[in-house]
Parts: structure tokens; C-alpha cells; sequence
């Protein structure tokens, strides 16, 4: 390096800046304050991770740092013809030297802007909505699988049939029809099964000892399902939530941004089917619209997880970040250096957490954080519809069931011309 690269005699660095914390933030009521171009005043504080790298850089080889707060929230794009907008668009027409604020590399900037070497892991992920409670009609089906109710199922057919035959061919009564016997098996079976007894006398063993096995398989099995309506009703069970990247393409759920910078890492021709179809459901709001979706719609919103912060369960996509400089910039090699070094020292962990709990809101990162735990801490809840449902309609349809078969009654006995008991 040059003596000339060495000392640079308080030649400008101009940095474009706005507020995005932690890797750059700006205030107006806090010292030291630098040079703003765009309003022609030192009236301005600057820090956050990557700003503080270039000041320490201008400590070491004695320059003067200014910003240009132009550009107020937008990363900016390149266009094909060599035209860009932002805060890359800046850096492009060599109005500033320095552009930052956790940018990734991306190829169509890197066509004519040079980049220094990664800064950090920048991982996109999002605040997605909260699992509910899982409240349907279905609970009375939940403490079974499938296959085990099929069983169950099963085991009943084989109680009628083995309860019909028994009654249809014992020796101590007269004989019974098929009909008759039919229906025998299925009434007590059913009874034994809800725990009922039945009202016929039997003084056959044959027929006792069927009847006695019935009600042990059924007492076991209406025990096993009692102690596991209890705890589903006793532990809330809550539905999936879409807290990974699988889970919200599966749930189409619409997720924002303010940018469209924060897909456009995403190359179309390499992404597999999920993350293209997360794209899809990708809308760009601006902060007023964001604030006020987050207390009425349903949706995902763009949280940046940084190298060492912890969100959710996994990322959308995660990219390495970089600072882009003019083509040609003459000290992005010492730059490089010095940013090895830095990463080499452990200081980009030190002034992350350090950045994040000075001029972040903890109890809104508390919240965050707290938000990947689920707390079941819920305290009693006022039972409403909902939680008896399934009994109502499970009591409606004995109800339906009841009136039609009475109403079959009167027509059968109408029919023979029986009087009816």
C-alpha cells in the first residue's frame, strides 16, 4: 500500500445512509454529528455494525467521514442499461463511496460496482400468526387414530356377531329367528359398549360368558377413550402454524415487506418450488400499511435475522452481506484487509449485541424472541360453544335417529295393523 493510501489527509468517504438498525442509524440530538449533503449541515449522529466499520477505518488511515441522507428507505436496484435507483443508484453515479445496510450480493450490482468481501449472514424470515387453539367438531374423533377406531369398529361387528349366534342357537330358551337374534346382539352390544346393561335374562353360560368377555373389551376401551378426551381437553392443543419455511408455502399465507429488495437475492432459475411459490405471495407495503396490517390481517411481515440473532425455525433464504463501492474504488483492498481483520477479532459479535441493546427496543426483541416458545400460561378460559360442539351434534344426531326409527315403528305397525305398545 502506498504512503498516499496510508494517510489520506481527511480526504471525504461519503457514506449514504438511512435508518436501518442495527447495521446503520441516524439521530439529530446525539454527539459527535458529521457533514450531510444533502441538507448542507453537520447536524447529524450516524452508527450500527457497518457504519462503525468505516469509521474506525477512517481512524486508522485519517479520513473524513460524511453521509448523504438523500435516499430515506429504499436499498435501491440496478437496471440492465447501467441506470440505478437507491441507495445503489447513488453509488453507481459516484455520488457516494460507501454503500451499506446489510446488502447481499447481487450479480446485476456487481456488473458495474465493485463489492468488499462479506460483512456478515443476513437471514430473511418472518413474524408469522399465532397458532390458535384447535376447537372443532372433530375433538369427540381426536383420542383414536384412524386405523385404531377402524379396530374398534371391527371389534364391535365381531361383538354383534358373535352375540347373535350365540343367541340364535342356545338350548335353554325356544328358538330365535335371525331377526330376533340380530337385534339382540346388536342392542346389547351397543349398550355394553356406553357402559349400559341390558334388560335380557339369560341362563345360558354360553351366552353369559360372550356377554361378560363383550363388556371386558368394552370397559378397556371406553376407559383408554375417557382418559384421552381428558387430556385433550385438559392440555389446549393448538393447529400448526406456518413457523418455517415449508409450512408457509403450505399455508398460502400472504407475507410483506417494504421493499421489493428483499426477494430480489432470490434467483428464479436455481430456487426450488417453495421458495418460488413464497414469492408469489410476496407484497411490498409501506410502513403505515404494515402497522396497520399487523393488527387486523393475517399475514406474514419480513424480519431480517442477523449473524448471531436467533428467530425462527428456519429461514426463507439466508445470504452473505457485503458493502458496494464505485468501480475502481482505490481502497477496497486495504478495506478488505481491515475487514478480515475485524471479523478475525471477534468485534462483528461484540457490535451487533452491543448496537441491538443500545438503540433497539428490548421488549420489542424480548417479544420476538419469546414468540418461538409457546406459552400454554393462558389462565382459565370462559367455555363457549365451540368446546361442546361435538357433543350437540353427536346429541342431535342420537336425536334425528331416535324420531326416525319411532316414526318407522308406526308405519311397520300400521302396516301389519299391530296395535302399538
Amino acid at each position: 500500500m502506498s504512503k498516499k493510501l496510508k494517510d489520506l489527509q481527511g480526504r471525504e468517504v461519503v457514506i449514504g445512509i438511512f435508518n436501518y438498525k442495527p447495521f446503520m442509524l441516524l439521530e439529530y440530538e446525539r454527539q459527535p454529528t458529521v457533514y450531510d449533503r444533502a441538507q448542507g449541515k453537520t447536524e447529524v449522529f450516524i452508527d450500527g455494525t457497518e457504519v462503525r466499520l468505516m469509521m474506525l477505518f477512517c481512524e486508522l488511515h485519517n479520513c473524513t467521514i460524511q453521509v448523504d441522507t438523500t435516499e430515506t428507505g429504499d436499498w435501491g436496484g440496478i437496471y440492465s442499461n447501467g441506470t440505478g435507483y437507491g441507495l445503489l443508484g447513488m453509488v453507481l453515479d459516484r455520488r457516494n463511496d460507501y454503500g451499506i445496510g446489510g446488502l447481499y450480493f447481487w450479480y446485476e450490482a456487481y456488473q458495474f460496482m465493485d463489492m468488499t468481501h462479506f460483512i456478515g449472514r443476513s437471514g430473511v424470515t418472518c413474524l408469522v400468526p399465532a397458532p390458535h387453539h384447535l376447537i372443532s367438531w372433530t375433538m369427540l374423533l381426536r383420542p383414536f387414530q384412524p386405523m385404531l377406531w377402524l379396530c374398534v369398529m371391527v371389534c364391535l361387528l365381531l361383538e354383534i356377531l358373535g352375540l347373535c349366534l350365540t343367541r340364535r342357537f342356545e338350548h335353554w330358551t325356544r328358538a330365535q329367528t335371525w331377526v330376533e337374534s340380530l337385534r339382540f346382539g346388536f342392542g346389547s352390544a351397543l349398550k355394553l359398549f356406553v357402559n349400559q346393561s341390558t334388560s335380557y335374562i339369560t341362563s345360558s353360560n354360553s351366552l353369559r360368558t360372550v356377554l361378560l368377555a363383550s363388556y371386558l373389551i368394552d370397559i378397556i376401551l371406553t376407559t383408554v377413550y375417557s382418559g384421552g378426551l381428558a387430556a385433550i381437553l385438559t392440555l389446549p392443543t393448538m393447529e400448526e402454524a406456518p413457523d418455517s419455511r415449508q409450512r408457509l408455502y403450505d399455508h398460502k399465507l400472504i407475507w410483506t415487506g417494504t421493499s421489493q429488495a428483499w426477494i430480489a437475492t432470490i434467483d428464479e432459475r436455481s430456487a426450488d418450488p417453495v421458495l418460488l411459490g413464497l414469492m408469489e405471495h410476496y407484497r411490498v407495503s409501506d410502513a403505515a400499511q404494515i402497522s396497520d396490517y399487523a393488527r387486523s390481517e393475517q399475514m406474514g411481515f419480513v424480519v431480517e435475522r442477523l449473524m448471531y440473532g436467533h428467530l425462527m425455525v428456519d429461514d426463507i433464504y439466508f445470504a452473505l452481506t457485503a458493502a458496494f463501492v464505485p468501480r475502481l474504488w482505490p481502497h477496497l483492498e486495504a478495506y478488505n484487509n481491515f475487514i478480515m481483520a475485524w471479523i478475525s477479532s471477534g468485534l462483528d459479535k461484540f457490535w451487533e449485541w452491543k448496537i441491538a441493546a443500545q438503540y433497539m427496543n428490548a421488549h420489542r426483541q424480548n417479544r420476538i424472541l419469546a414468540s418461538q416458545r409457546l406459552n400454554l400460561e393462558i389462565g382459565p378460559v370462559k367455555l363457549g360453544i365451540d368446546n361442546i360442539i361435538g357433543l350437540i351434534m353427536l346429541w342431535c344426531f342420537g336425536l334425528i335417529c331416535s324420531l326416525l326409527t319411532f316414526m318407522g315403528e308406526l308405519w311397520h305397525h300400521k302396516q301389519v295393523k299391530m296395535p302399538v305398545p
